[in-house]
This record gives structure tokens, C-alpha cells and sequence, in this order.
């Protein structure tokens, strides 16, 4: 596993999308819906989406120098931070809003803050965005929000590499791979190439693809002419746990690393709610996230965010002033 850096913990820890510390002070990103949309005219909704997204990119600077001032390595940005701009209906462009050259600065600012914060920054489109699909629309529609993600991290200057992944789940179980490997490549084919630049898979919590499943497809894809290059995976210690392989978490946590080659390898985090919803996140996590001895980013997918990070540190330090 050469290239990934040797590092003692604690490894960085990463929040995702939004700061309940931040929310209690009354900062948050805002919603439109397409049903909101179509009850006003269509400048004023037009002025009004241009309104919240440059409000979004805002909030999203204040995040990311939240997440730097508190010592949090990575920050998920909220996929939706600019509603309603792939919807197909509407056909709006980000580039095209009123305010874009004021959208395009602030990002431009979210840049500077997250490399001066040393703050790597992620994003992650919702598990209705299934590349992999049979059907080309909704295969479509996934690559128009992925595209849109890509140009996000663009715009805010972020690496063109899996250091500023969008990670994504496969969310759909190949009943025949015959039928499935052409639509997952012709949904790669779809992406922009700031996109393929960037992306990475989970595991699942459920079905086909546990990790190594999972690492034994991307292993496949990356060998193909059509492709060319590896894709990394995203080990989510709390899938694995609900969905797991004949792999150890340590193998699973080393083959997942491998994948990542010089860049230091990006995990999840999180604990069952209880036993009856074990697929649920709990508000904090009772135990820090694994040390297997290789320097690694840590999302923390607890349902009290910030707070539960704060916690973990805690956790964390208590846990190792014992060794």
C-alpha cells in the first residue's frame, strides 16, 4: 500500500453538510421547491432562485471556515445547495443565473478559506442519483446532478482528483451483469470530465454490493480500455457492519485504502440508532472510528454532527491517553 502518508491519529475528522452549532446562530442553507417555483411568476421565481443560491454559497463559506476554525478536516457540501438547477423541466443554468458573477466570487472564497483552513471538501448526490440505472432517464438525470456537483467544486477551485471526491452508491443489483456492465459505462460516458476525475463508490448497508463486491468491480472496471483509471473506494465502517464479506474490517479497510494510491484514503463513520432500526444513524457514535495505522479522512455520518465530532474527539483522546 504504497503512497498513503503515515500519519498518527487523530485522523481528521469530517462533517457532513450541516453545523447544528451553525443553525442554532440562525445560519442555514435554504430550500426551493419545484411546486414553490411554479406558484410565482417565472422571473420573480427565476430572481428568487438566483436569491438563495448566492445565499447557499454563502452559507457554504461560512461552513467551511466553521469547520477550520474547529479543527474538522473535511466538509461535505450539500448536493441541493443549488435547487432546481438540473431540473429538466425548468431548464435553468447555474452560469446563466443574474447573479452568477456574485455566486461565482463567493465560491471563488470558499477556495481560498477551505486551502487556507486546510479544510478538503466532498460531495455526495442523494441515493435517488443512480447512475447505474437501466433506465436512461433516470441514468440521465443522476449524471445532470453529478455534472452540477463537478462544477461546484470547479468553480470553488477544489483538486480535480478523488482528494475532492463525489462519492456516490451504485443502488442497483445486477440481476445479470450482461445487462448491467453496458448501462453502468454508458452512464460513466455521461459525466463531465471534471466528474470522472472525481469519483468514488461505497459500499452498501444492503443487497450485492458489500465491499468486496465492490472492490472486486472497480478492480474489473479500472482494468477496462474504456475507462483507464481507478476508481476509489469508500469504506463505510456502519455498511459494512450491517452488510458485510468474508473480508476483516482491517482487510476491508486496507483493500479500500489501496484503492486511493497516493491519496490518503476517505472513510465513513456512524453507529446503529438501535437494535431494532440497526440501519439508522445514531445522534453520536459511543466509540471512536478504527486506527489501523494508516493516516485517513473520516466522515462522520452521526445525526448531531458537529456536535457528535466534538464528542468523538473526546472520546478519542480519552481512548488513546490509555495506550
Amino acid at each position: 500500500m504504497t503512497g498513503n502518508t503515515q500519519k498518527k491519529h487523530p485522523f481528521p475528522f469530517g462533517l457532513c453538510c450541516i453545523s447544528l452549532a451553525l443553525k442554532k446562530a440562525g445560519v442555514g442553507y435554504r430550500h426551493f421547491s419545484y411546486s414553490n417555483f411554479l406558484k410565482l411568476p417565472r422571473k420573480n421565481a427565476e430572481d428568487k432562485l438566483a436569491e438563495i443560491c448566492l445565499h447557499n454559497a454563502e452559507t457554504l463559506l461560512k461552513h467551511i471556515e466553521f469547520c477550520a476554525e474547529n479543527s474538522i478536516g473535511r466538509y461535505r457540501i450539500p448536493s441541493d445547495i443549488f435547487p432546481l438547477i438540473t431540473h429538466p423541466k425548468l431548464q435553468i443554468k447555474l452560469l446563466e443565473l443574474k447573479n452568477f458573477k456574485d455566486i461565482k466570487k463567493t465560491l471563488k472564497m470558499c477556495g481560498k478559506a477551505a486551502k487556507t483552513g486546510g479544510v478538503g471538501l466532498s460531495m455526495h448526490p442523494s441515493q435517488f442519483a443512480v447512475l447505474a440505472s437501466e433506465k436512461e432517464a433516470v441514468a440521465r438525470s443522476a449524471a445532470a446532478d453529478i455534472n452540477l456537483n463537478a462544477l461546484t467544486l470547479d468553480l470553488i477551485g477544489a483538486p480535480k482528483s478523488p482528494s475532492a471526491p463525489i462519492n456516490l452508491h451504485i443502488g442497483r443489483n445486477p440481476k445479470s451483469f450482461e445487462t448491467f456492465l453496458p448501462d453502468f459505462l454508458r452512464s460513466l460516458k455521461m459525466l463531465s470530465k471534471s466528474a470522472r476525475a472525481r469519483i468514488t463508490f461505497e459500499n452498501e448497508d444492503r443487497g450485492f454490493w458489500n465491499i468486496k463486491n465492490l472492490l472486486s468491480f472497480l478492480n474489473y472496471i479500472s482494468a477496462k480500455k474504456s475507462f483507464g483509471k481507478m476508481i476509489p473506494a469508500i469504506l463505510d465502517f456502519h455498511h459494512n457492519r450491517l452488510n458485510p464479506s468474508d473480508l476483516s474490517e482491517k482487510d476491508a479497510f486496507l483493500k479500500s485504502a489501496a484503492t486511493w494510491g497516493k491519496i490518503p484514503p476517505v472513510c465513513h463513520y456512524s453507529e446503529s440508532a438501535n437494535k431494532k432500526r440497526p440501519a439508522s444513524h445514531s445522534d453520536f457514535c459511543k466509540n471512536a472510528p478504527p486506527d489501523f495505522g494508516i493516516f485517513y479522512h473520516c466522515m462522520i455520518e452521526a445525526k448531531a454532527k458537529d456536535l457528535a465530532i466534538f464528542k468523538l474527539k473526546k472520546i478519542f483522546k480519552r481512548q488513546s491517553a490509555r495506550k
